[in-house]
């Protein structure tokens, strides 16, 4: 999986502007979670992993960091699952396997959110200097947001993706973020955090 549909539509498909939400609460990601993570692979992506896979993934501990978006209930506490993210770490760096949302909620940000978090888990991770990811070469918000977070695009995948418009196979944009664990990272972060009001 990739992180081929963030904060825009499903391989590109058109969608209405969504209306503003609560900031969701940004919790670990459980077993508990999965049945709501697939409903949202169902709608987003061509290929959704397996239960298996996620089980798989969740059981590899400090090798994987995985977070989910749930709206919040009255009384604070976490409610329905509206989006996902994670990345796994291989050979000292971080490969953003996925951040979904769901079409619903697409367009208030919840893809941000993620992003932030996941950014602050690997900055507290011993070592760990990079994050990469792949994206679709036609998903422009998504790139946007990966701009925001400061990934530079520094290559392609010839057709990576399936599922593209019309069936057809899409290529991937690789983007890297270097020096995560820096003061001016930080900077940033903290800059991204107070633009979406959050601690």
């Amino acid at each position: 999986m990739s992180a081929a549909h963030t904060a825009a539509g499903p391989a590109g498909r058109p969608r209405a502007p969504a209306e503003p939400g609560p900031a969701p609460i940004i919790v670990p990601m459980r077993r508990k979670h999965l049945r709501e993570i697939r409903r949202i692979d169902k709608l987003v992506y061509p290929r959704p992993w397996s239960m298996a896979l996620y089980l798989d993934e969740l059981q590899r501990g400090g090798e994987r960091v995985y977070r989910v978006a749930c709206t919040p209930r009255p009384d604070g506490r976490p409610a329905g699952v509206i989006g996902y993210g994670g990345f796994m770490i291989v050979a000292g760096e971080g490969h953003i396997t996925s951040v979904a949302v769901h079409p619903h909620c697409q367009g208030q940000r919840v893809g941000a959110r993620l992003m932030l978090e996941l950014h602050r888990e690997a900055r507290r991770i011993d070592g760990l200097e990079a994050l990469t990811l792949e994206v679709r070469s036609s998903n422009a918000a998504a790139q946007r947001l990966y701009r925001w977070f400061g990934y530079a695009p520094v290559g392609s995948r010839e057709n990576y993706y399936r599922g593209g418009p019309g069936g057809k196979r899409e290529d991937a944009l690789v983007m890297w973020c270097h020096d995560i664990g820096s003061d001016e990272h930080g900077t940033r972060l903290d800059g991204i955090a107070a633009s979406m009001g959050v601690q």
